[in-house]
């Protein structure tokens, strides 16, 4: 279990990421009771991507994925496997928000090269977006797991950290993370998740003394409640452009960019560049030279789960 500060009305308040069991799962009800007929769209948002989250977890239990329930458990699953592939679950939780003990979910996985992927992330609907004159404002939740997240990732040396925005909230991942920019794929490698570590959002009951910190705290919660904390997606049905995206990301760093290097994007000599822009400057050459089909063949192939004689983009 790990404390967090975020606040209530603005007066701190201690919420704890744990890992999540059967016993835990409840909470959904909470969540949907309390939306009822609701149809605004960041709450009913809020509500599904906590459904599709459990719904992995079930799932993806009966099929024997290794679900960890510590940190300490990655440690010792990639001791013994350093390919393998374990995911988490954890809640936000507190004993002080009205609505529901859970104020934050997020369900991710440790990929085979080392990336932590996050299926999704939520806040309770009435954190997302507070309904007219609702007197129980909450800030900090989705940055608190984000922060666990982060925290995580610098534990395992992880090479990056990836996931799916929605429209509504790519403008905080961009804040929360130091990214150029966000479209609908998060792309985040260990320099900008380092930063977001020193946020650091632990909880210190004597409350924090550094201006400058809480200065940057007061954008970040800002931006949070602007744009509220929402990845994942309704829908596993997925574009042969987002396999190959999803794929090329799955990637060692060293075959991306010898991809890149043989696809022209990277030079002998030019100046380095990031994950994130090297990844959408590859692909909007592949795509106007229409050479999707040569870069399925090259990422597929360097891909465990490849599929590269299955083309989707050969005629």
């Amino acid at each position: 279990m790990t404390d967090f500060t975020v606040r209530l009305n603005r007066e701190p308040r201690r919420a704890t990421v744990v890992f999540a069991g059967l016993d835990d799962l409840t909470f959904i009800n909470e969540w949907d009771d309390k939306l009822g007929a609701d149809t605004n769209v960041k709450r009913r948002d809020a509500v599904d991507m906590a459904q599709l989250a459990i719904d992995s977890f079930l799932a993806h239990s009966k099929l024997e994925q290794i679900y960890v329930k510590s940190l300490g458990d990655f440690a010792n699953h990639i001791k013994a496997d350093e390919h393998v592939e374990v995911a988490g679950f954890v809640l936000l939780k507190c004993d002080w928000f009205p609505d529901s003990g859970v104020i934050g979910i997020c369900h991710f996985r440790r990929s085979w090269c080392n990336s932590i992927i996050l299926d999704y992330l939520a806040v309770h609907p009435f954190i997302a977006e507070p309904p007219d004159k609702y007197p129980h404002l909450v800030s900090g939740a989705g940055s608190a797991l984000l922060w666990f997240i982060s925290d995580m990732a610098r534990r395992l040396t992880c090479g990056r950290i990836w996931g799916e925005a929605t429209h509504g909230s790519r403008k905080y991942y961009k804040k929360m993370f130091y990214l150029e920019t966000v479209e609908d794929l998060i792309l985040v490698p260990p320099l900008n998740y380092l930063e977001c570590v020193k946020s650091d959002l632990l909880w210190r009951a004597e409350g924090d003394t550094d201006k400058m910190k809480s200065e940057t705290i007061e954008e970040l919660y800002k931006a949070e409640a602007e744009n509220p904390p929402l990845i994942g997606r309704r829908s596993i049905v997925v574009s042969p452009s987002r396999t190959l995206a999803y794929h090329f990301v799955e990637l060692p760093t060293q075959f991306q960019r010898q991809i890149a290097r043989k696809f022209g994007v990277l030079k002998e000599g030019a100046p380095d560049v990031s994950d994130d822009v090297l990844f959408r400057e590859l692909f909007r050459q592949a795509t106007a030279a229409e050479k999707l089909g040569d870069l399925w063949e090259e990422v597929e192939t360097k891909h465990p789960q490849g599929r590269p004689k299955e083309n989707p983009f050969r005629p």
